[in-house]
């Protein structure tokens, strides 16, 4: 009594069930395995870097052009402040000869302006992504940047006024200066972000002097220092001082000291007096001023020229650190990423180094094995076929000859294997000589039982012979008639074994015969042969005599096979004619067809005649007419009829044909009357007697006209017996049953019954089709 299994080994199997997957896995893929789990944890610490550093990169582009957009949009704001201050002085004068001098000073401000918009339209596309307030910003920019053309012709024709000017032009510098805050707060980067607002509060300073500027330009306008320019004046210093107070608090000691020793000199000290006066003036008269328009316009362009160089300075400094910042960050970006990209090719080429080692001996022996089993192999099978190699040797010493081991290269497992597949193959090759040994007993075998079962028929037929010669009375000569038949239906499957068996006709055919005579020999051994009606036969077609034997049992297979699947009152037609240096045969019965995956099938056996084995006993025929079609290079193919039933196409090759040239000899022979008989001993027609055609004798056939296709119609004929007609070195004989005529004149053929019954018997129920190739006509 087995054991039950205990719960540890229940366990351990549950545990190895998910991993049996892994016994069908390629060697490569287990080794691959192994390196799954580092090779993943490198990679997501890497990538994990890697990514963080991508991000920082695309933070530090983003910084890099947003500090250029700064740097070229400070420019435009300095060149815009310029030509809003010579705008000022354009609405402000009333002289014709000053006019006509700030119209040009304008026109040149305008000219700077134009020159400072490309570099910022460049810049600003090349801002990609952008938030939403940001790229609100940006798109007001252009929509003022498009109106400013409107502007400026207001402008010059006096369509504005200073106030409205001033507006107008204050709104886009405002916007453009918000450029600087926004790309402070999404520099990302602390440091480049202090200085980028260091720049900034250096453009806030130069923009209040710049509206301070435009300031005393209404107050000269008005010619008036009324409380409200007063305010907005004093509003412009507070602003300044706020500006600068923060500029402290962000700067670096560089940028404050840099700004101190840039913003000074005559210009500075200038600008300083005037708006000292303005600052302590306290009344609305100008008349105490000691400066008009163009100075105080001189003084503070200058003021405000020292203060950009400071604010160009800081730029530069801004678009070189977050330059700077972005190639630091890429070349640590490409460092990691090779770093990366070099662990992994380290460790995919130590897996390779280690798996070569481990698997070049598995793969020579994969490679061997496919090429024992894809050529050495059949190849031996092949020698095997060869009849001295199975008879003059043993299987073991047959398959030690031709069995060819694999070399071993080693003594670990994979030489091992290599020692127990060489064991495999030669017991294989030892396995398949056996076989081959028993194949050739059993075709020895078949050949004996058919040679034995030849003789005993023969004999049989000799008898029959007898009788039918000594026989007067026609009842009992129809019943020897049908047992002769059955006799030669008999040997006729002697002669299938033969052919199954591989071996040759014991009859020998030694000169060439007519087709004509080959198919009658073909009809005198079937049953039904009164229903085969012949068509147009060309009368030139002459078969070989090596083929002559095997060709007229290859047809008489297939007169058997359709007179026996088609109904027993239609006609079986038959007609041959050559096609250039072939001949063609075709026999077309009236059955019910076959349907197209059985003829497809039924094709393919016939094209390639299968082994021997249980099946060819049950469709025998099918087997023998692919062999002997397959012995010649006869091409038999079935193919549907017209209107229903089943042509068989039978294609003759010129080496099984007499050539044009030489054709007609046999006809010669024949008029010398040169008969030649199938049965076991000639015949002579004095052992005939009166009214009987006896088994064996030659078939009378027509004369053949002079020229042309012969055409046959009707069954076949037997002529009176004291006039034969020849058959040169074709045996055959009537083995069919003959009535005979009223006034014994001799013997004619049966007609098939129409109501179902003959001199045979009565008909068979139920015609069956073509395909059924297992019956007794393809059949045994």
């Amino acid at each position: 009594m087995s054991k039950r299994p205990t719960t540890t080994g229940a366990v351990v199997a549950r545990l190895r069930r998910p991993f049996g997957g892994l016994r069908d896995t390629p060697i490569w893929a287990k080794l691959g395995l192994i390196m799954i789990v580092p090779t993943i944890a490198t990679l997501v610490v890497g990538i994990t870097g890697l990514v963080g550093n991508l991000e920082t990169q695309s933070r530090a582009e983003r910084a890099r052009i947003l500090a250029n957009l700064s740097q070229v949009a400070g420019q435009l704001v300095h060149d815009l402040q310029n030509e809003r201050a010579a705008a000022a002085m354009v609405l402000g004068t009333r002289d014709p000869g000053a006019l006509s001098r700030n119209r040009a000073a304008y026109e040149k401000a305008q000219e700077a302006v134009d020159r400072a918009r490309p570099p910022y339209t460049r810049q600003r596309s090349a801002l990609a992504r952008q938030t939403g307030n940001f790229r609100d910003v940006l798109n007001e920019i252009d929509a003022n940047l498009a109106a400013l053309d409107s502007l400026r012709n207001q402008v010059v024709n006096g369509k504005l006024t200073l106030t409205d000017a001033e507006t107008d032009y204050q709104v886009l510098v405002t916007r453009l200066l918000s450029i600087r805050s926004s790309a402070a707060q999404l520099a990302g980067e602390p440091t480049l972000s202090d200085r980028m607002r260091a720049a900034a509060e250096i453009s806030r300073i130069k923009d209040q002097l710049a509206e301070r500027r435009v300031v005393v330009h209404q107050v000269f306008n008005q010619n008036s220092y009324t409380p409200k320019l007063r305010a907005d004046f004093i509003a412009t210093q507070t602003g300044q001082q706020q500006a600068e107070n923060a500029f402290d608090t962000v700067a670096t000691r560089r940028e404050r000291g840099l700004y101190t020793q840039t913003v000074t000199g005559p210009g500075q000290r200038e600008a300083a007096i005037y708006q000292g006066e303005l600052s302590g003036k306290v009344d609305e008269d100008l008349r105490s001023l000691s400066f008009d328009a163009a100075k105080w316009d001189a003084a503070m362009r200058e003021q405000a020229d020292l203060v950009r160089s400071v604010e160009a300075n800081l730029d530069a400094e801004m678009v070189r650190q977050a330059t700077a910042l972005r190639d630091r960050v890429q070349r640590q970006v490409l460092l990691e990423g090779s770093l990366l990209l070099g662990v992994l090719v380290l460790a995919i080429v130590f897996a390779v180094l280690v798996a070569r080692s481990m698997a070049r001996s598995l793969r020579e022996l994969r490679q061997g094995a496919l090429a024992v089993a894809q050529y050495g192999l059949p190849q031996a099978v092949a020698r095997l076929r060869e009849p001295a190699m199975t008879s003059q040797l043993s299987p073991t010493q047959v398959a030690k000859q031709i069995a060819e081991p694999l070399p071993v290269r080693s003594r670990d497992e994979f030489g091992q294997v290599t020692e127990a597949f060489n064991a495999v193959h030669l017991e294989a090759v030892k396995t398949a000589a056996e076989q081959a040994a028993l194949r050739a007993s059993v075709s020895t075998m078949f050949v004996n039982l058919a040679r034995r079962s030849q003789i005993l028929v023969d004999r049989l037929i000799g008898h029959l012979d007898r009788l039918e010669r000594g026989e007067e009375d026609p009842d009992r000569l129809a019943e020897l008639f049908q047992l002769d038949h059955l006799a030669t239906r008999m040997r006729r499957n002697d002669e299938n074994l033969l052919v199954l068996a591989g071996a040759d006709s014991t009859r020998v055919q030694r000169e060439p015969a007519a087709l004509l005579d080959v198919l009658r020999a073909a009809q005198s051994e079937v049953e039904h042969y009164t229903r085969i009606e012949f068509g147009l036969v060309d009368r030139d077609i002459e078969i070989a005599a090596h083929a002559v034997n095997d060709l007229v049992h290859l047809i008489a297979e297939l007169f058997d096979n359709a007179t026996a699947f088609s109904p027993p009152d239609s006609h079986v037609l038959v007609e041959a004619r050559r096609v250039g240096d072939r001949a063609v045969l075709y026999v077309e019965d009236k059955g019910i067809g076959i349907s197209a995956d059985q003829l497809a099938d039924l094709n393919e056996r016939l094209a390639t005649p299968p082994m021997v084995d249980v099946t060819v006993s049950r469709m025998m025929g099918l087997v023998v007419v692919a062999r002997l079609a397959n012995r010649h290079g006869v091409r038999v193919e079935l193919r549907p009829g017209a209107e229903r039933g089943t042509i068989a196409d039978v294609t003759l090759p010129e080496s099984v044909l007499v050539p044009r040239a030489v054709a007609g000899r046999p006809a010669e022979a024949a008029e010398r009357g040169a008969v030649v008989e199938r049965g076991p001993a000639p015949r002579r027609d004095g052992d005939v007697p009166a009214g009987a055609l006896p088994a064996g004798a030659a078939v009378p056939l027509p004369r053949p006209p002079a020229e042309g296709p012969l055409a046959l119609q009707g069954p076949l004929a037997f002529a009176g017996r004291d006039e034969p007609t020849v058959v040169p070195g074709l045996p055959v004989r009537p083995n069919a049953p003959a009535a005979y005529s009223a006034n014994g004149a001799g013997p004619q053929p049966a007609a098939p019954a129409l109501n179902g019954s003959g001199p045979h018997g009565p008909a068979p129920r139920g015609i069956p089709a073509w395909s059924d190739l297992t019956g007794a006509s393809l059949g045994p």
